[in-house]
C-alpha cells in the first residue's frame, strides 16, 4: 500500500509499506485533534469564567490572588460557571497530555522502538480516553469525583462501570453504530483477550509479568528485552486495532470540545464525514463504503469529470485522495481534479446524520 500523503516518506522508511496508510491515518486524526485544541486555546473559551471574576474583583480593589473562585461559585450556587470552569480545563488538559503521549508513541513506532512505543500508548488509551469518555457520558459524576478524594473515587473502576461509561459516551456521538463498547473494552482493557493491547502493554512496561497465560514471562527471557526489532509482527498487531481506537478518540474528543463551546456544525459534519469515509475506504471492504455511497448520491452531477464529463466514482482506489486532499481521479481520461468538498458541503443544505 502506498503512502496517503500525510507523512514524509523518510519517516515511513522503517515501517513495512503495507502499514503506511494505517500509520498515516492515525497521525492524520492526531493532527486534526491538535488543530482543534489550538483553536479552542486561541479562543480562550476555557478562561471566560476566571477572566470575568478577575475583572470584577480588580475593579473592586481586591486582590484576585487571594480569591478562591471554585469555593465562591459552589457556595453561591453558581452551578453553570462552576461546571464550565472544571469541565473546560479538564477536557483541554486531558487532550493536550493525551496528544503528547500519542505523538511520541507513534514516532517511536516509526523507529521500531516497540517497547517504548507501547509503553507510551498505554496511558492515553487506558486513562485519558476513559476520562474524556467519562466527561461525555456523565459530567456531573465526573465533577463530583474530581472535586474531593479523587485519588480514591477515580480508582478501582470495575469492568461493568467502564462499559457503562463507554456505552453512554457512544450514545452522545454523531455516529453511534460505528462503535462497539464490548470490542473497545476488549481491545483496551482485557488481560485475557489475545487481540487486546493490555498484555502487550504490561510486557512493555514490566520486565517480568505473571497474571494469566498471555502475561507469563517465558523461561530464560525478560519481556521485550530479547525481541527482534526487525520483526514486523508488532505492526500487524498494532494496525489491526489502532485506527479504530483513534477514530473513537477523535469523535469523543470532538464531542467533549463541543461541550465547552458549540463548534460550527458544517465543520463537525465535514470532519466526521471525511474521517469516517477515509476509515471505510482504508480498512473495510467495498460493501461497507456507506459514506462514499451517500456522497455519490447526494453530489450527483458535481461528480462529473471537468475534462471528459465521465462520471467520477468515489471508490477504494481514490477515496483517501478525495477525503484527505480534496482531489479526485478520473479513471476514463486520467485527470486528477481539485474538488472543494468542504466548500461544497458548507454551501449546500446537505446535513450529515447516521440515518
Amino acid at each position: 500500500m502506498q503512502s496517503i500523503g500525510i507523512l514524509e516518506e523518510h519517516r515511513l522508511a522503517l515501517i513495512p509499506s503495507k502499514y503506511w496508510a494505517a500509520h498515516e491515518f492515525c497521525f492524520f486524526l492526531h493532527d486534526k485533534l491538535v488543530h482543534l485544541l489550538l483553536e479552542y486555546e486561541k479562543s480562550d473559551v476555557h478562561n471566560t469564567v476566571i477572566n470575568a471574576f478577575e475583572n470584577a474583583i480588580n475593579e473592586n480593589g481586591k486582590d484576585f490572588e487571594d480569591f478562591e473562585i471554585l469555593d465562591f461559585m459552589k457556595k453561591n450556587e453558581l452551578l453553570e460557571p462552576y461546571k464550565h470552569h472544571i469541565i473546560s480545563h479538564s477536557i483541554m488538559g486531558l487532550t493536550s497530555d493525551m496528544l503528547n503521549f500519542l505523538y511520541e508513541s507513534f514516532s517511536c513506532f516509526e523507529k521500531r522502538k516497540f517497547s517504548v512505543a507501547f509503553s507510551l500508548l498505554r496511558k492515553p488509551l487506558k486513562e485519558h480516553l476513559l476520562f474524556l469518555s467519562w466527561i461525555l457520558a456523565d459530567e456531573d459524576d465526573f465533577i463530583s469525583r474530581f472535586e474531593a478524594n479523587n485519588h480514591n473515587s477515580f480508582s478501582g473502576i470495575s469492568k461493568e462501570f467502564r462499559l457503562e461509561l463507554i456505552n453512554k459516551a457512544i450514545s452522545k456521538l454523531h455516529v453511534k453504530t460505528a462503535f462497539d463498547p464490548d470490542l473497545l473494552w476488549n481491545i483496551i482493557y482485557s488481560k485475557n483477550h489475545e487481540n487486546g493491547f493490555e498484555p502487550t502493554w504490561q510486557r512493555a512496561t514490566h520486565l517480568t509479568t505473571s497474571q494469566g497465560e498471555l502475561l507469563k514471562t517465558e523461561d530464560y527471557s525478560l519481556n521485550f528485552i530479547f525481541s527482534n526489532p526487525l520483526n514486523d509482527d508488532f505492526y500487524e498487531f498494532l494496525h489491526a486495532k489502532l485506527p479504530y481506537i483513534m477514530l473513537y478518540i477523535s469523535q469523543v474528543t470532538l464531542e467533549c470540545f463541543n461541550r465547552i463551546q458549540s463548534a460550527n456544525k458544517k465543520t463537525i459534519d465535514h470532519l466526521i464525514l471525511t474521517t469516517m469515509g477515509c476509515y471505510e475506504a482504508l480498512f473495510l471492504d467495498g460493501r461497507s463504503q456507506n459514506v462514499s455511497r451517500m456522497l455519490q448520491k447526494e453530489l450527483g452531477n458535481l461528480l462529473n469529470c471537468i475534462h471528459c464529463n465521465s462520471k467520477l466514482k468515489i471508490g477504494k482506489h481514490n477515496a483517501t485522495e478525495f477525503y484527505l486532499h480534496e482531489r479526485i481521479y478520473c479513471k476514463h481520461c486520467g485527470l486528477l481534479s481539485e474538488f472543494p468538498l468542504y466548500w461544497i458541503l458548507a454551501k449546500s443544505n446537505m446535513t450529515f446524520s447516521e440515518e
